[in-house]
């Protein structure tokens, strides 16, 4: 039985996985969903002002829960950011760290890291509706690229951010870790970069630069947006299980599990080896 855990982004908690953690817990795994100081559970936290701050808190709540245990670390955007801060910390516990769609302010601009035209394109063409936060149905905008028009999802979010909202001095933390961070020039553990080719938050150039940087190739799955573990989870479970898994042995059936709305995309990965990736997969109009 293998151990994961998920490291969440800006301004969010583990109730925004969607469902991945369990999907992955049906494959017989063990998964943490860590919040962040500032997030979820710990709301009432004050947010550090550095990444490297979260990895030790986070590590605070693993030594707590696995006891030394190894484990496979997952971590989305600024997850990622303190996926990489916590392999560099402690990299004898962690058995391969995956990347998704994240940056480093040491190797790409802060234009790449940031699309401000596309959050406020967002704003403007959110679902409107009694039950949706405006917030959340730009977040899902944004991050999303198969939900975007997702009423029932954005009301879900809705929800949990009137149940639980971050502080607004806690997201301007969060940010400015995030703008500071700069990952380290070596990490001793087993890394693998991946981003989605439609992500309209973080240009998919910064993933391109942190797989150079580590001398990996960059996994780009298709018809994703930023936040992949919601556009595709069953073809990200299983491209991070062909990853860890030995040629003998077998990682199940491609995408058995997917889900609807994945049905309705070609489904494939494609391996960036290459100085510039451009996707070749034709654009859907507004």
């Amino acid at each position: 039985m293998t151990t994961w855990v998920l490291l969440r982004g800006l301004m969010r908690d583990q109730r925004h996985w969607n469902g991945f953690d369990q999907r992955l817990r049906q494959r017989g795994c063990t998964v943490l969903t860590p919040d962040l100081p500032g997030n979820g559970i710990l709301t009432h936290q004050a947010s550090p002002l550095t990444i490297a701050e979260y990895a030790s808190s986070v590590w605070q709540q693993l030594d707590e829960q696995l006891a030394g245990q190894a484990f496979y670390l997952l971590g989305l955007s600024m997850g990622g950011m303190i996926a990489m801060e916590m392999a560099k910390q402690r990299p004898e516990q962690i058995k391969h760290v995956f990347v998704l769609n994240s940056s480093a302010a040491n190797l790409s601009p802060w234009y790449q890291r940031f699309n401000g035209l596309n959050v406020l394109s967002a704003w403007l063409k959110r679902c409107r509706g009694s039950r949706l936060h405006s917030i959340e149905s730009t977040i899902v905008r944004l991050t999303s690229y198969r939900h975007r028009r997702d009423k029932a999802l954005i009301a879900r979010w809705s929800q949990y951010r009137h149940e639980s909202t971050p502080h607004f001095s806690n997201a301007f933390r969060q940010l400015w870790a995030a703008f500071h961070y700069c990952c380290p020039a070596f990490l001793p553990v087993p890394v693998s970069i991946l981003s989605g080719d439609r992500d309209a938050l973080v240009n998919i150039q910064t993933s391109r630069a942190l797989a150079q940087h580590f001398k990996v190739d960059l996994v780009v799955l298709a018809y994703c947006g930023h936040d992949i573990t919601i556009d595709a989870p069953a073809k990200l479970a299983h491209y991070l299980f062909e990853i860890i898994c030995s040629p003998e042995q077998d990682v199940g059936e491609p995408f058995a599990d997917y889900t609807d709305e994945e049905r309705d995309y070609h489904e494939a990965r494609l391996v960036q080896s290459l100085p510039n990736y451009t996707s070749a997969l034709p654009s859907e109009a507004e």
